[in-house]
């Protein structure tokens, strides 16, 4: 038998002998083999193999243990193969805790530990070490869900089982399920209070999961005091200290708790210190414990000590039992490697851990880090995304994968989101680097965003002046997107005034620590970052400066714009872009042409590849109409430079469409050869290519420039309103006007650029260390110069198109809307010029001499607006306003409207009002009756024709989709309208003429006579008196203005000038008004005529209205007086007949009265009883005989009621007939409803009555039915008037000698009436 683990020693038996064999455990062979032998020759029982592999197990001997269960398991009888069953668990379990720290060989030992339980469990299914041990396995195997079911599996067959409590336990915890877990925990403690391992350990881990860390704190105190030599509860306790540590220094938590910053310190030293003395405490206990080892290693790394720190992760990573250990010591190596920028051996470590544990997160962060830093972008962003997947709102994952993809070309959008996610991922806690590498990358997609993260960054960095000084690039690239995006004038002042003060000290601090370096040596590290940070600075102060010029441009201080680009360009030599703003300058707000070719041959002198010179020389010799110049400019650009600029693609697709289109015109003009023209002429006209084939060549040119900037930007508006141009002069103006719409809505959005134009050099983003580059765009403002206003000219064009297709009610509100859009940027930017002088940067004040060196006439009127833009915008209006009149003139033709013809008319006249246009003084119409008396062959035919108007000149009137900015074509046609300006003005009339004057006054004109020609054909009835004047005189002034039109028109043809209408039709439309002036003067005369028999119908017609209304009035008068005469009748005979009712009820109380004064006064006794009671009786009848008299009147009188309403019925249109015989009708229902009433002529005896109305009976003497029947009231809605009477009773009591009871008078009314719906309601 075995003797007890003190002695350590086991006695074999001796086969064949009562004797054994004592073996000291503590002594054992080398090799477990030695062992064997003697258990195989003894005859010993498999347990004793057992016994020895423990020992050995126990001494560490792992292999020599697993010797002896083989050797065991191979003598196992085949007859006893339960023996067996121990051993196949004890070696299954040594497998599965050789799997923990085989890397290479786990699955191999896993494998192998499966097949020894599956024997175990074939042998014997209900073994609990077999559950025991495979739920082990399925832990190793990562199958919590398997091994659960083998521990509950072993608890069933041994409910007791303190290892598999242990196993469930762990498996709850790792499913989050703590509290089952800690009931598990605390079982285990019950059941063995001083077991290994410590169930106070999983205690107290739960408690810390639950929340509960004060309780979790006593728990791993206690395991601590239980087991003095435990290292774990040290470690666990130390880990909660610096975990609370971590948790101090998160300002979300701490202001959450209400704990300020001092108070988090103080509280995070104490609590490092204590897991320092934790881990110190752990590691005098178990110098050679992997756990406390990387504890130290982690530590010591924070404290800056890297070599230190790995040091000690070689010492874990060789005593590590476990493969998680292994994992976070080979991740303690290779950050401590990484640190030491030993980048190779960190990969190496970063790569061992990972595979170990492929769910080391920093491990597999590590990873990508250093695959990012060999250029293994997939490898890189492989290995954060696996970090990502399981920590989604890792900020450190998600600015790395940012940083990745920023570097790749194709994917900075993706870099993009992952920024923005880290932005919510930190949720105010984001550091001003995330922003600043943000905002570099939102600049190329949107400035505003672009403009909110570098706010956002320098907001951060204010925190601290020290960090804001360093980068003054930040405030400079703020102040350019602000710029950009069109802020107001203060924020973008602000923003650069802030970089150039930053910038300027930063310089100067700069340039002192160089000094103070070359002055110790000059040739250390110290000078050379010092110099570095001068250079850097100085780039910066460059480009601030570039960019504070632009902003001078903007509020139009161009003498101080013009100063700061000289004084760059001064001390930067080789910044082109300060010489092509020169040239911009010299340009727009002084029209030098010459100065700025100059200025442009210098940049080019500097850079003679740089694309922003020759393209700036291209639009400058557009400007000055050398087309032919401009033209090879571009081609330099695309053969030379680069052949994929969109700029100059777009440029020369503008030249081609102005080619084209002059072709065009030039074959819509050109004669063709007569029949008798010579041989040669026609030989010469054929050799010659026609016109309409160049024109088509040109437009095919213009579309493939413009298709192939749309290839290169979909988003380019300048290329896309060019093939729309191009397109509705070629005769598709129903597609043309989609494409057009689709720009402006664009151009609303902000979804496109700008149009391009000839401005060279954008505002610069700077960022550190970048040198300045600019490319060549136009600023981007809320309102452009008007030559490149994308928006106002998409809208021209569609209203063109809409004029092309005939929908001309859409055009006028079209072009109304251009017209909008041109005032208000125009009011815009002259009423923002007056603060302009305001902004000042005082950092960049120019020096003296280079203040003198600027031109004197550099700073005009302080204005957005230069001298040639604001009479760019004034032509511009003007054109605008003739389209308007035109489109109005077309409108009014076709549906025939004079209203919208005064319309026209009314713009063009407010045109020449502003214009001051107005005919000589020798060509003043003549009155209407010299107009009449010129007749002629014209005006007889008008006559006759009646409506022959100008329909001749529409023919000539022509719709032309103008390109953007382009210019007046030559061959316009001769009556097309153009548009008014909508103010007018007390300007002068010009001294002399031009031909554009000439064209509004030949609209103007023709304007006049269609509306003299629309009055005269309308009806009479529809027209009046003034207006056929007002025609009258527009008509007269429209034959002057074409007979001095014709006249000066065929002198400038003598002189071969360019006219822009036909002087024959100036004479033909002169003859018309002519004959529309005589025309008029009849029309006046019929016209006159027509008014005066008009309004003398109209007159007769108010008379005789007035009459009927007289007479209406009359007749209501009349039954007026008549209805109050019938009512004051009425009354006067209702209070007669009130009057004599009241003397007869006045008689009868009379009679009453003296009847019973005379009873009173008759003695009762003898024969004069006899005879008193005949007097009584004769005195009855006589009070009875009144009564009826009394009674006969009052229905007398009830029924002259009804015969007086039957007559007021009768006055207002009712029968009388129809009143009588309702009342009779009335009467006979009264009696067939209650034949117990008494009719209406009989009154009720008078007696007071209860608040229900009914009558309280006599104290004395019974009633008979009769009586009651009687006394009973019937309820009225109308009080009923009756005459006191007295009844039996009252006679009887008087002939028994009692005193008569007070009769009362009621007050007497007029009528009383019984309804049909009293009658209802009684019953």
């Amino acid at each position: 038998m075995a003797s007890t683990p003190e002695a350590r020693v086991i006695e074999v038996p001796i086969d064949n002998s009562n004797d054994v064999l004592e073996i000291d455990c503590s002594q054992l062979p080398e090799h477990a083999a030695e062992i064997c032998d003697i258990l195989e020759n003894e005859g010993s029982a498999l347990r004793f193999y057992q016994l020895f592999a423990l020992e050995y197990y126990k001494q560490g001997q792992v292999e020599e243990a697993v010797v002896a269960l083989k050797r065991g398991m191979a003598k196992a009888k085949a007859n006893d193969q339960t023996a067996k069953v121990p051993l196949l668990n004890f070696l299954a379990s040594i497998y599965v805790q050789k799997a923990k720290t085989a890397a290479g060989d786990r699955d191999i030992m896993l494998t192998m530990a499966t097949t020894l339980l599956t024997e175990a469990e074939r042998i014997d299914r209900s073994d609990a070490n077999a559950h025991l041990n495979g739920g082990m396995l399925a832990l190793a195997r990562r199958q919590p869900e398997q091994a659960l079911q083998r521990f509950n599996a072993a608890l069933k067959a041994a409910p007791g089982s303190v290892a598999a409590l242990l196993g469930k336990a762990r498996v709850l915890f790792g499913r989050h399920q703590f509290q089952q877990a800690l009931g598990l925990y605390q079982q285990v403690l019950r059941l063995r209070p001083s077991g290994k391992p410590d169930p106070r350990i999983g205690i107290g881990l739960c408690l810390h999961r639950l929340g509960h860390s004060a309780d979790a704190r006593l728990a791993l105190a206690r395991a601590a005091e239980v087991d003095a030599s435990a290292a774990a509860p040290h470690i666990l306790l130390a880990t909660m200290d610096l975990n609370d540590v971590k948790r101090l220094m998160d300002p979300q938590i701490t202001a959450a708790e209400s704990c300020s910053a001092e108070q988090a310190l103080q509280r995070g030293g104490e609590l490092l210190r204590s897991a320092m003395e934790r881990l110190e405490r752990a590691y005098s206990l178990q110098p050679d414990k992997a756990a406390t080892l990387v504890r130290l290693a982690d530590r010591v790394f924070f404290a800056g000590n890297h070599e230190g720190a790995r040091v000690l992760a070689e010492r874990a990573l060789r005593a590590a039992d476990t493969m998680a250990l292994q994992a976070e010591a080979h991740y303690q190596a290779g950050r401590a490697h990484h640190a030491g920028r030993r980048f190779d051996l960190a990969l190496d470590a970063y790569q061992r851990s990972v595979a170990i544990n492929d769910r080391h997160g920093l491990a597999q962060y590590g990873l990508g880090q250093m695959q990012l830093q060999r250029s293994d972008m997939a490898g890189a962003e492989a290995s954060f995304q696996r970090v990502l997947e399981r920590h989604p709102r890792c900020v450190e994952v998600l600015r790395a994968l940012g940083h990745l993809h920023a570097r790749l070309p194709t994917t900075k959008a993706k870099a993009l989101e992952y920024y923005e996610r880290e932005m919510q991922a930190a949720e105010g806690a984001a550091d001003a680097d995330l922003f600043l590498e943000a905002a570099l990358l939102y600049e190329a997609s949107s400035a505003r965003k672009a403009r909110r993260a570098y706010a956002a960054a320098a907001a951060l960095l204010a925190r601290s002046p020290a960090a804001a000084a360093a980068v003054p690039e930040l405030w400079n690239n703020l102040g350019a997107l602000r710029h950009v995006t069109g802020d107001a004038d203060a924020a973008v002042f602000a923003e650069y005034a802030t970089a150039a003060r930053l910038c300027t000290g930063a310089l100067g601090g700069a340039r002192t620590r160089l000094a103070d370096a070359r002055r110790g040596g000059g040739s250390g590290a110290a000078a050379r970052a010092a110099g570095a940070e001068v250079q850097r600075l100085e780039s910066s102060l460059a480009t601030i400066t570039y960019n504070v010029a632009r902003f001078y441009e903007r509020c139009g201080r161009w003498g101080a714009a013009d100063a700061l680009y000289r004084r760059l360009a001064a001390a930067v030599p080789s910044y082109a872009d300060a010489r092509l703003r020169l040239a911009h300058v010299a340009l727009v707000a002084r029209a030098d042409a010459d100065a700025a070719l100059a200025h442009v041959a210098a940049a080019v002198e500097i850079d003679a590849s740089r694309a922003a010179a020759w393209l700036m020389r291209g639009n400058i010799e557009t400007a000055r109409r050398n087309v032919q110049d401009a033209r090879r400019a571009f081609e330099h650009v695309l053969k030379d430079i680069s052949k994929h600029d969109v700029y100059a693609l777009c440029s020369l697709g503008n030249f081609y469409l102005a080619a084209g289109r002059s072709e065009a015109a030039r074959a819509g003009d050109a004669p063709a050869p007569a029949p008798g023209a010579s041989a040669r002429a026609r030989d010469a006209s054929r050799a010659k290519p026609p016109s309409r084939d160049l024109a088509a060549q040109n437009y095919a040119r213009a579309l493939e420039f413009f298709a192939k900037c749309l290839q290169l930007d979909e988003r380019c508006a300048a290329a896309a309103h060019g093939v729309a141009i191009a397109m509705a002069e070629r005769g598709c103006a129903a597609d043309a006007r989609h494409v057009f719409q689709d720009v402006r809505d664009a151009a609303t959005a902000g979804l496109g650029p700008p149009a391009l134009t000839a401005t060279a050099g954008d505002v610069v983003f700077k960022a550190p260390g970048d040198e300045p580059a600019v490319a060549a765009a136009d600023e981007s403002c809320a309102y452009p110069p008007v030559a490149s206003d994308m928006l106002l000219w998409s809208g021209v064009n569609v209203a063109h198109s809409f004029v092309e297709v005939g929908s001309y009610r859409q055009a006028v509100l079209a072009y109304e809307a251009a017209l909008r859009r041109l005032r208000e940027s125009t009011r815009a930017m002259e009423e923002s010029a007056g603060s302009a002088r305001l902004f000042v940067v005082e950092s960049l004040e120019l020096q003296e001499e280079v203040a003198d060196a600027a031109p004197a006439s550099a700073e005009p009127p302080s204005s957005r607006l230069t001298d040639a833009e604001r009479a760019e915008r004034k032509r511009v209006e003007r054109d605008l306003l003739m389209y308007l009149v035109r489109a109005l003139y077309i409108q009014a033709k076709v549906a025939k409207d004079i209203e919208v013809m005064r319309a026209a008319l009314g713009h063009i006249r407010t045109l020449c009002d502003t214009e001051g246009i107005v005919l000589p003084e020798s060509a003043e119409p003549k009155s209407l009756a010299d107009g009449a008396a010129e007749k002629d062959t014209v005006a007889e035919s008008s006559d006759k024709g009646g409506s022959a108007d100008a329909d001749m000149a529409d023919d000539a009137v022509t719709t032309e989709v103008n390109p953007v900015a382009a210019a007046k074509d030559d061959t316009a046609a001769a009556e097309e309208i153009q548009i008014p300006a909508a103010a007018s003005s007390d300007k002068k009339p010009h001294a002399r003429i031009s031909p554009d004057d000439c064209l509004i006054l030949f609209d103007l004109a023709l304007i006049e006579q269609s509306v003299a020609q629309l009055v005269s054909d309308q009806p009479e009835s529809q027209r009046t008196l003034s207006d056929l004047s007002a025609a009258a005189t527009d008509i007269a002034h429209s034959a002057a203005a074409f007979n001095f039109l014709a006249t000066w028109g065929k002198a400038m043809q003598k002189k071969n000038q360019k006219l822009f209408f036909s002087p024959r039709l100036a004479t033909e439309r002169a003859l018309y008004s002519r004959s529309l002036v005589s025309k008029l003067s009849r029309k006046l005369q019929e016209q006159e005529l027509f008014e005066r028999n008009r309004q003398k119908h109209v007159e007769q017609w108010r008379k005789q209205q007035e009459e009927e209304e007289q007479r209406k009035r009359d007749e209501l008068q009349a039954l007026a007086n008549a209805q109050r005469e019938r009512e004051g009748k009425l009354l006067r005979e209702s209070e007669e007949r009130n009057a004599i009712l009241r003397e007869q009820m006045a008689a009868s109380t009379v009679a009453k009265q003296q009847t019973t004064a005379d009873d009173f006064d008759t003695p009762l006794s003898g024969s004069g009883a006899a005879g008193g009671s005949s007097s009584r009786a004769k005195k009855s009848k006589a009070r009875a005989a009144a009564a009826a008299a009394a009674a006969k009147a009052e229905k007398d009188d009830f029924i002259s009621d009804n015969d007086d309403q039957a007559d007021y019925a009768s006055d207002r249109g009712a029968g009388s007939a129809s009143d009588h015989s309702g009342s009779g009708r009335k009467s006979a229902v009264s009696k067939s409803r209650f034949p117990k009433a008494r009719p209406l002529g009989k009154k009720a005896p008078h007696a007071p009555t209860t608040p229900r109305g009914r009558v309280r009976g006599k104290p004395s003497g019974g009633h008979t039915d009769e009586d009651a029947d009687a006394s009973t009231p019937v309820p009225r809605k109308r009080r009923n008037i009756s005459a006191p009477m007295i009844s039996e009773e009252d006679e009887e009591e008087e002939e028994d000698g009692g005193e008569a009871a007070p009769i009362e008078t009621p007050k007497i009314k007029s009528k009383a009436i019984i309804t049909d719906s009293d009658d209802d309601s009684e019953n």
